[in-house]
């Protein structure tokens, strides 16, 4: 058979195909073992790098543009482009190999498999950071060596491979303007196809390649962002803010008094507790999250303590556990957004480990630091209070491992990004602790700010005039509970008392729910407000989640008909 896209067979363009397979195969063998064995991703170190060396307010703009799918975006343009890098280093290798006038076998794959590895595990990684062969991620120096060492051998035999099939496929025969028996006309095409053999091919040249790459990332930047603005991914409030500013107080003193009451049930309205299936999920890994074998883990207490120790899942099990109603919601979140989840846990408080171990004097933080090389910290005295837990169980189940199994943290009152999950390590330490989103920008005090979203009715949606509709969702602020929530269904002009559901815990959100009878037909602009358990009014001011969590107020159209 006859395949005319390999009728020139440079080889740059032999070894370019023949490394781009071979380098799809070795990403995805990297992908399984970085799942499976927790081994080295090169794609999710260089995605941890590009997001540590952006400017905040860069991260900011994409994030807002792409919105939640901009991980996965980024952590597929760095895996073509990792592809990219393979389909190269075959196209050199082999160029180099053909020039000295050798045939390519087997040995050439591990020599370049070697030449590889070395790259990779001695100059790459160190440039990130991670050490040599990783050794500063939780894997280590050698599983960094070994899930290398197999990517290599795989990228390597295989590429050996797949040349030696395409130089055994037949070259096409050029389409000739005349044909003529002659021996002049036959020499002549034969120098042809000789000319045409050491042509570089314009559709695969090094600069071509990476010209068209850079467009199709541009087009499908810009296509995301484009349906993202129509379909409304950027939340901006339907009230001017200086006209909600007008007559703002911070403060009401004294906090109103709860109102209360019996919430009727609503369609789309938030359930009090969040099914493990349902809660939010957020994580820093571009493509996979860990999945951890209780088995063989531990968890070390040590750092600026007078007895460091280390438990395994029995041994941590075992010890006395409390439970505790929590409500969490991840820094990012946009005002209004899903981001926002809420259930029974169950863990051993953290003080009680750190008492185990003794704290030593100058002590000033608490550092976490989990499988997938997260790392965060609190304050001391944060950590020492009753409500922060180490938890290991889950709306009465074992912690899924989406959500941290064997154990995460439980920091009430602060966002998600410090309740850090798939813990190995807690450190005690005496210097000022920047974990891995405080490198990136994000504040470190990460102190929930006070919230409010509206559930129910749809923003968009059509209710009915001179009929009861409920409009209902949630409230929260940390561990501050919330006193009052607030509803307008003019735009901002004049607010309503909401009814309020006694929440489960101090700790929790509120289901809040207003009643409303529209008399007057046309599109309606409803807002809500909250005010905590101090006193504190929810601020209007818009602000995006980059760098201390968003704020401004929640506000929706309805179609009264």
């Amino acid at each position: 058979m006859k395949i005319p896209f390999l009728q020139r067979k440079s080889p740059f363009r032999v070894g370019f195909i023949a490394g781009l397979a071979a380098g799809i195969v070795a990403s995805a063998v990297m992908l399984f073992i970085n799942v499976t064995w927790q081994g080295v991703s090169l794609p999710e170190v260089f995605g941890s790098l590009l997001t540590a060396l952006m400017p905040p307010p860069m991260f900011e703009y994409l994030h807002q543009l792409i919105g939640e799918n901009a991980k996965h975006i980024l952590f597929y343009g760095i895996l073509v482009g990792q592809c990219f890098v393979f389909a190269l280093s075959g196209a050199l290798y082999y160029s180099r190999i053909k020039a000295r006038g050798d045939r390519l076998h087997w040995y050439h794959g591990l020599l370049l498999a070697f030449m590889l590895w070395l790259f990779a595990g001695v100059i790459l990684l160190p440039l990130t950071n991670a050490g040599l062969f990783g050794e500063n991620l939780d894997a280590g120096i050698g599983l960094g060596m070994l899930s290398l060492a197999v990517v290599g051998l795989v990228f390597g035999l295989l590429f050996v491979f797949i040349t030696d099939a395409i130089n055994r496929v037949p070259t096409a025969v050029l389409p000739q303007a005349e044909v003529n028996v002659g021996t002049r006309f036959i020499a002549s095409s034969r120098k042809r196809d000789e000319l045409l053999e050491d042509e570089p091919d314009e559709r695969f040249s090094r600069r071509t390649i990476i010209k068209r790459g850079l467009i199709v990332a541009g087009i499908t930047l810009a296509g995301v962002g484009i349906w993202r603005f129509v379909t409304g991914g950027f939340n901006t409030s339907k009230i001017p803010v200086a006209q909600l500013l007008q007559h703002y107080k911070s403060k009401i003193v004294p906090p109103p008094t709860p109102n209360y009451g019996t919430i009727h049930p609503a369609p789309f309205l938030s359930p009090e507790i969040t099914s493990n299936d349902q809660y939010y999920v957020v994580s820093k890994n571009l493509y996979a999250d860990p999945t951890v074998n209780g088995a063989g883990w531990s968890l070390t207490v040590d750092g600026q303590v007078e007895h460091p120790f280390t438990l395994d899942y029995t041994q941590l099990m075992a010890l006395p556990r409390k439970q505790q109603v929590e409500s969490m919601m991840c820094i990012s979140n946009d005002v209004g957004g899903p981001y926002m989840s809420n259930a029974l846990w169950e863990g051993i408080p953290l003080m009680d480990l750190l008492q185990r171990a003794g704290v030593k004097p100058g002590a000033t933080k608490v550092a976490f630091h989990a499988v997938d090389d997260y790392t965060d910290s609190i304050h001391l005295s944060k950590a020492l209070e009753p409500t922060t837990l180490l938890a290991v169980r889950m709306n009465g189940a074992t912690l899924p491992q989406e959500h941290g199994f064997p154990a995460r943290m439980l920091v009430p009152g602060i966002y998600g990004m410090k309740h850090c999950k798939w813990l190995t390590r807690i450190e005690v330490v005496n210097y000022d602790f920047q974990g891995f989103w405080m490198q990136r920008g994000w504040d470190d005090l990460g102190a929930v700010r006070l919230t409010s979203r509206i559930d129910t009715p749809l923003d968009g949606g059509n209710v009915s005039v001179n009929r009861t509709t409920y409009i209902a969702g949630v409230a929260f602020s940390g561990n501050k509970g919330i006193s009052e929530v607030d509803v307008s269904v003019d735009a901002g002009q004049t607010w309503q008392r909401a009814t309020l559901k006694q929440p489960l815990s101090d700790l929790t959100w509120v289901l809040w729910e207003y009643t409303w009878q529209p008399t007057v037909k046309g599109q309606a602009i409803i807002a809500v407000r909250a005010i905590d358990m101090e006193g504190n009014v929810q601020d209007p001011t818009e602000e995006p989640p980059l760098p201390k969590g968003s704020s401004g107020y929640h506000s929706i159209s309805s179609n009264v008909s």
